[in-house]
């Protein structure tokens, strides 16, 4: 089996991190050959790439680049693939193969949808219309696969877990600003989504004289979401931002809390990351988040400052707790959400649709 993963582009994301896990992942099994293709923009997460001669930049630069789609199907058919499988938005560009130059190909849509709180706002239109070409979509939550059955055309639909591979980089630099006893971290890209002005309301109100330090990851957007953090962080003292980075286990291991207080999620990698770095988590109850942390951290309610705040009281006056959790977390996502466990479930998934 031949499978070739297409994502739109390499920033650090939920879904452009699964499209990179799955290909390094594959790679790794000999009974699949893997390759990588990016189709508008390269970015950090191409340092994770551990094969280029499995890989195709298209430099797309438009919805319709037929120069792009040409140079695709030339890629497909000399390696001789046999299972494309696009991530997120990258469903149309995969369709447009499939329906136009390859009827023979087995496509695979992810649905990685974080907004699966809000899914009766979700435009689908094309998307439904794409689905009659879908041999199976993979979704990352529940929520997301009762929606994908109700609403889409497709053949086949499972629910698979994300996974993460976590990087551990010595050429890593990076060191967590402030001299407070306590870290806190958030990974997260500047999306109204994420909240991140609650989570900075929180610690204005409430931590500013304390221990305790915020430090965000997350790439901007340079849009007014974006600009208004900055502004508020500029005149914080214990709040930190570092932009878009590729985030490794030196860096998770210099903090003592991860956070995530979404007002939606489908199933964050971020929150496995955390978990893969032995970090205490707190996280919304929002998405699959849940079934991640079972009691091995905090759930809040989302968009509650005082329930957060309580939260993060909990773990700054109780290393013991911090530890017990970390562990448990650990151990936790190790156990489901490790590679090791997930990735045989895409490759049956991979022939249940060819």
């Amino acid at each position: 089996m031949k499978v070739l993963q297409i994502i739109d582009s390499l920033h650090p994301g939920g879904a452009e991190k699964m499209a990179v896990n799955l290909f390094n992942e594959l790679n790794n099994n000999k009974d699949v050959e893997s390759f990588l293709c990016v189709t508008r923009e390269e970015g950090l997460l191409k340092d994770e790439i551990v094969d280029f001669s499995k890989y195709l930049f298209l430099n797309r630069k438009k919805l319709l680049d037929f120069r792009a789609l040409r140079s695709l199907h030339l890629f497909i058919k000399s390696n001789k693939i046999n299972v494309v499988h696009a991530h997120s938005t990258s469903y149309f560009f995969a369709f447009l193969l499939k329906f136009f130059l390859n009827k023979k190909i087995i496509l695979i849509w992810h649905d990685h949808y974080g907004n699966s709180e809000y899914l009766k706002d979700r435009n689908y239109n094309i998307l439904k219309i794409c689905s009659k070409n879908f041999d199976g979509v993979v979704c990352v939550n529940r929520q997301l696969l009762s929606w994908n059955k109700k609403m889409l055309l497709a053949h086949n639909y499972e629910m698979i877990n994300n996974f993460v591979s976590l990087v551990e980089s010595s050429e890593d630099k990076l060191t967590l600003k402030g001299k407070q006893c306590v870290k806190v971290i958030c990974v997260a890209n500047l999306r109204p989504q994420k909240d991140h002005h609650l989570l900075i309301d929180v610690f204005n109100e409430f931590f500013d004289n304390k221990e305790i330090s915020l430090h965000l990851f997350g790439k901007d957007f340079e849009d007014s979401y974006s600009d208004d953090l900055k502004t508020k962080i500029e005149k914080t003292r214990n709040i930190f931002y570092y932009g878009s980075h590729k985030i490794t286990k030196s860096i998770l291991s210099q903090a003592d809390i991860g956070i995530l207080v979404s007002k939606s999620e489908g199933l964050p990698l971020a929150l496995l990351e955390y978990g893969m770095a032995g970090l205490p988590v707190i996280c919304a109850k929002v998405g699959e988040c849940p079934e991640v942390i079972g009691k091995s951290g905090i759930l809040v309610a989302p968009g509650d400052k005082k329930d957060i705040c309580n939260a993060i009281n909990t773990y700054f006056g109780s290393e013991e707790l911090r530890f017990q959790h970390g562990v448990g977390i650990y151990n936790r996502v190790f156990q489901k959400f490790s590679a090791e466990v997930n990735i045989s479930k895409f490759i049956d998934f991979y022939k249940q649709c060819s």
